[in-house]
């Protein structure tokens, strides 16, 4: 047994004898003093020797280990007792209130005043102080949702025991009506802590996980220079334990061997930030945009019929890939078995590259097998002309090493140009996207046109 279990066992076992004795000496009081406050206050403690028996029977079976049927531990039990102690308290407190409705229209006022009342109710705020003192160290300290049903049980026993004293006091001095309204004060001050540790209870039961927690778990990571993006974070929380399940991704150019210490390294940052959790992590690599290329380039050509890989696109989108890439398939194909082939390399695709969301594939007829033959020597007026219609985004004699490719009619033109070196990586990109539909304005014979931009 842990001095984890030991404590809280301790805690309530303290509790429950407390509880027994004040039950003994407040019913006595209640019975000859005829105070319905007093008697409220009984009730309550009555209601802790069974709240606490629940707590204790809670401990017992949340601190057993995990089984086959509890993979997460039996920490729930401990939500299941602090529940059922809320509807016993939401019950007792509109009992309560009942009651003292009742004497307030019927004027049953009859009270027995003596010292010995309010002596007993000092020494059980004295017992209760000392009580949430200890109560409320356990609820922090294990986060227990039992203990802490217990907390607010204690303190609104003072809170109550403070009220009912300023009752008397106020009937004894002849204001008899005080005595029923100070029990429905407590009955409501009791109800409305109940129902705020209701609402956390239900929340923890729905896995409900303050978004600073998540935040904070991911902020830890993303601060780590070994984790180069964290895909997924899911806390579950059972009892006072956090389970995390983390899934990340590392640069994949780390070693097997270095994973282990980078799993302990990352356990132990958050353990040293968020107390009572275990963490368990996924390890992908985080693939660069030529790895990726590189596979979808082989994913595709591994399959029968696909005779080209072209215009390959990748995008990351929240963590994740949209893959996008035309394919030249066999020209006997028909549109059934091109659509099988796409989907198989689809399929492939997505089960080789995990982070992969989307995959979107153009399929095209293979292109002819024929070479292309080099006109650039016999293509002096194309040149020109391309040099014309282009003056307004470039200067004409920046543009040199041309070169022209054609098969069958259709044209292929690369050449080189110059922009100011102070030219930015976006504006310059804008400028060969316009000097490239220029060109393609040109005829309609024109292909792929590739242009260099240089620094002048």
């Amino acid at each position: 047994m842990t001095d984890k279990v030991k404590y809280k066992r301790r805690v309530a076992l303290f509790s429950l004898v407390i509880s027994l004795v004040l039950v003994a000496i407040k019913i006595a009081v209640a019975y000859f003093s005829n105070s319905i406050g007093v008697f409220s206050e009984a009730l309550n403690n009555s209601l802790d020797v069974v709240t606490v028996l629940i707590t204790f029977l809670a401990v017992r079976m949340a601190t057993r280990p995990p089984d086959k049927d509890h993979t997460y531990g039996h920490g729930k039990y401990e939500n299941l007792s602090a529940m059922f102690e809320v509807l016993i308290i939401a019950f007792l407190s509109f009992f309560i209130i009942f009651k003292s409705i009742q004497r307030i229209v019927l004027r049953n006022f009859e009270l027995e005043l003596n010292n010995y009342i309010f002596i007993v109710l000092g020494i059980s705020i004295i017992i209760n102080v000392v009580r949430v003192y200890f109560v409320g160290n356990a609820a922090k300290k294990y986060d227990s949702f039992a203990f802490k049903a217990e907390f607010i049980n204690y303190l609104s026993d003072i809170i109550s025991s403070v009220i009912v004293i300023t009752g008397l006091l106020f009937a004894r001095s002849g204001f008899y009506l005080a005595d029923p309204v100070a029990s429905i004060i407590v009955s409501f001050i009791i109800l409305g802590l109940s129902v705020r540790l209701a609402i956390k209870i239900v929340r923890n039961f729905l896995d409900y996980i303050p978004r600073e927690i998540t935040e904070k778990v991911s902020g830890l990571l993303e601060k780590m220079p070994e984790v180069e993006s964290v895909n997924k974070v899911q806390i579950h929380e059972v009892g006072d334990i956090k389970f995390i399940n983390l899934d990340i991704s590392v640069n994949d150019n780390v070693y097997l061997t270095q994973l282990e210490a980078i799993k302990e390294s990352i356990k132990e940052t958050i353990a040293q930030n968020i107390s009572g959790c275990q963490t368990m992590i996924e390890i992908k690599p985080h693939l660069s945009e030529d790895n990726i290329d590189c596979m979808v380039k082989e994913i595709a050509m591994g399959q029968p019929n696909v005779k080209d890989v072209h215009n390959m696109f990748i995008y990351r989108v929240d963590g994740q890939l949209d893959i996008s890439i035309h394919l030249e398939m066999n020209r006997s194909l028909n549109l059934e078995e091109s659509e099988k082939l796409t989907k198989k390399t689809e399929l492939l695709i997505k089960e080789k590259i995990r982070d992969a969301r989307n995959v979107y594939i153009h399929i095209e007829e293979e292109k002819s097998g024929a070479d292309w033959d080099d006109i650039t020597h016999k293509s002096e007026d194309l040149i020109n002309r391309i040099k014309k219609d282009i003056e307004v985004y470039v200067s004409p004699e920046t543009c040199h090493e041309f070169t022209i490719l054609e098969r069958r009619g259709v044209f292929n033109i690369a050449f080189h140009c110059r922009l100011s070196k102070s030219t930015g990586i976006k504006e310059a990109h804008t400028v060969i996207s316009k000097i490239e539909d220029r060109i393609k304005h040109i005829s309609e014979n024109i292909g792929e046109v590739v242009i260099h931009m240089e620094p002048v």
